[in-house]
């Protein structure tokens, strides 16, 4: 057969070959042997900085590190270190929470680690037998530089503010915290960390010393006295008020204190003002003890001296 012949007897063949039979698959290649070896020279990839994301060779490191330190290798610094404290050590021991601990902050200094923050805290885990702590190891401080690291070491820290506490009490379910809080939604209160308005209440020290001092009964009566009586008046709900008026529940119980007294906030802290113009600078027990004595004095007035409602007034109590 012609070569012509043979090219033209292939494409009819083509040209014949049913539509709907499936195209011969294509085999995979014979997988290798995985004790084969490549002599292929792997791909040389650029690795690029993700975004925001300073490179290495840029980077500015600090001098420190987080490292565990043997407690032995430690020293305290007594030139400027606080003298220890067995009470606050003993503290310590008594209520330990691994978790609670921190970093020691340590200064590598001289083939030894030299305590800036953390002295009664490694002497509290020597006494349990601890052998390690994780520190916060500085490198190349001299002396001075350690003590004015020890003198500012706060400078770069914002303390929790009273309501950051409490909030955080109420997450971690703290049990004063929690019932503080009900008892202060159930009087239609809210606590805040601004308390411009009647309905908020931002005096949380004052909360916190009402029950250490009284208890949580008597919190729940001084803020139902506050809504019986002087609602919707801002000052009603600051610390001051609220101290004095629990020292008064505390003293002579809610007897006809929204009757005697309904009206008088503003005289009552006008007065007090008066009577103790250094209150700022007063301890919280005085200054509860001259607003419950202003209470009193408002709650005589109109009463005769022979009156049995009129209450009597002892400092001493």
């Amino acid at each position: 057969m012609s070569r012509k012949n043979r090219r033209k007897k292939i494409q009819t063949k083509a040209v014949l070959t049913p539509l709907n039979k499936p195209a011969p698959t294509a085999q995979p290649p014979a997988t290798q042997p995985l004790t084969q070896t490549t002599t292929q020279t792997p791909t040389q990839y650029k690795i690029q900085p993700a975004k925001g994301v300073i490179p290495m060779n840029n980077t500015k490191k600090t001098n420190q590190h987080i490292a565990f330190v043997a407690l032995e290798e430690m020293e305290a610094n007594t030139g400027y270190q606080r003298p220890t404290d067995s009470a606050q050590v003993n503290d310590i021991v008594a209520s330990f929470n691994e978790s609670k601990l921190g970093l020691i902050t340590v200064s590598h200094r001289d083939g030894m680690y030299h305590i800036i923050d953390g002295g009664h805290r490694s002497r509290a885990l020597r006494i349990m037998g601890y052998t390690h702590a994780l520190c916060e190891v500085f490198t190349g401080m001299t002396y001075e530089e350690e003590a004015d690291y020890f003198r500012s070491q706060d400078t770069n820290k914002r303390r929790l503010t009273p309501y950051a506490l409490f909030k955080s009490g109420i997450e971690a379910k703290n049990e004063t915290c929690l019932r503080i809080n009900e008892i202060v939604k159930a009087n239609g209160f809210q606590v805040t960390k601004s308390g411009q308005r009647y309905s908020k209440i931002a005096a949380i020290g004052a909360l916190y010393t009402i029950v250490a001092e009284y208890g949580f009964a008597v919190l729940d009566k001084t803020l139902c006295l506050v809504v019986g009586t002087w609602e919707n008046i801002d000052k009603a709900t600051q610390s001051e008020t609220l101290l004095g008026v629990a020292e008064f529940v505390k003293r002579y119980g809610m007897v006809d204190f929204a009757e005697r007294l309904n009206g008088k906030c503003h005289a009552i802290w006008f007065d007090y003002c008066e009577t103790t113009r250094s209150r700022f600078s007063s301890s919280s027990g005085v200054s509860r003890r001259k607003f419950c004595q202003v209470l009193v004095h408002h709650y005589n007035k109109g009463l005769g001296a022979t009156s049995k409602k009129r209450l009597a007034w002892e400092d001493a109590q």
